[in-house]
Formats: C-alpha cells, sequence, structure tokens
C-alpha cells in the first residue's frame, strides 16, 4: 500500500512498481473479515512473551498499530483500487490461497494496461516468504522486461 501511495504522490520518481499483499476491493465479508482478526489479535495480546517481542521487534508499543486496523473503514480502497495516476510498468502478485487478493489478477489487467499479474502456487499473503524463490524468479523475469 506504501508503494502505491508513493507512485501516485511521486510518479517521476518511479520507473517500475511490484506490488503484493493488497486489496483492490471491498469484499463483501469485510465486516466478518475485520470481525475475526480482531478476535485473533486479542488472543496474542494475552501473551506477555509475545507483546514484548513484538515491542522489541518494532521499537514501540505494536499493539497501537494492531488496534488502528480494527477500524473497518481503516483500509485505503480508495488508494489500492484505482492505479491510473501510476504510469510505469506495475507487476501484481497474488499467492493463490488468498481469495481477496487474486480477485486483482482479473481487476488490475481489465483496467490499467501497463499492469502485468501473478498468482504464485502454494502461497497466501506472505508470497515473497512462502514461494521466496518463485517470487524472486518473477520478480527478476518482470525486471527484466522493464525499459
Amino acid at each position: 500500500m506504501v508503494a502505491i501511495v508513493f507512485a501516485k504522490r511521486f510518479p517521476s520518481k518511479v520507473k517500475s512498481l511490484t506490488i503484493s499483499g493488497v486489496t483492490a476491493e471491498k469484499p463483501d465479508n469485510w465486516a466478518q473479515l475485520r470481525g475475526q482478526e480482531t478476535r485473533n489479535q486479542q488472543q496474542i495480546f494475552q501473551y506477555e512473551e509475545t507483546n514484548a517481542y513484538f515491542d522489541q521487534l518494532h521499537k514501540g508499543d505494536w499493539r497501537k498499530l494492531i488496534e488502528m486496523g480494527q477500524s473497518e473503514e481503516w483500509y485505503p480502497f480508495e488508494e489500492t483500487n484505482d492505479l491510473s495516476d501510476i504510469h510505469a510498468p506495475i507487476l501484481y502478485i497474488a499467492g493463490e490461497g488468498n481469495p481477496n487478493e487474486t480477485k486483482g489478477v482479473l481487476y488490475y489487467p481489465n483496467k490499467h494496461e501497463n499492469v502485468r499479474v501473478s498468482v504464485i502456487p502454494f502461497a497466501s499473503h506472505l508470497v515473497h516468504a512462502e514461494q521466496a524463490e518463485l517470487h524472486a524468479k518473477t520478480l527478476e523475469l518482470f525486471l527484466s522486461h522493464v525499459d
């Protein structure tokens, strides 16, 4: 999401863009998804060792960041929905195991001719970690075709 916002604000500084882990349109079951995510997060908050680990990792109170995302309105669909201000080549990568993200595979190229897509098998939201080698090869292939 940060890369999309940056590319829209500073298009002259972007030669190409790769996005992954974003959802183009608000899912019909968004409230249900947020509710489940909030319940999962509340369970994690119960473990002080986990809280201490993430506080140290993020150099602060990581719970504040997580709590921000508990609002139904936190996700910037207005930014992820429209990429028309980005004229650089874009690669959209989605893991096959994330249905809301794989919808972008059809959505983005139909709206923007500069978008290429890749669905990575045996991966979900964290494609770069779950299929690191295939993710890297996909990036390499995309970048080899960017002028």
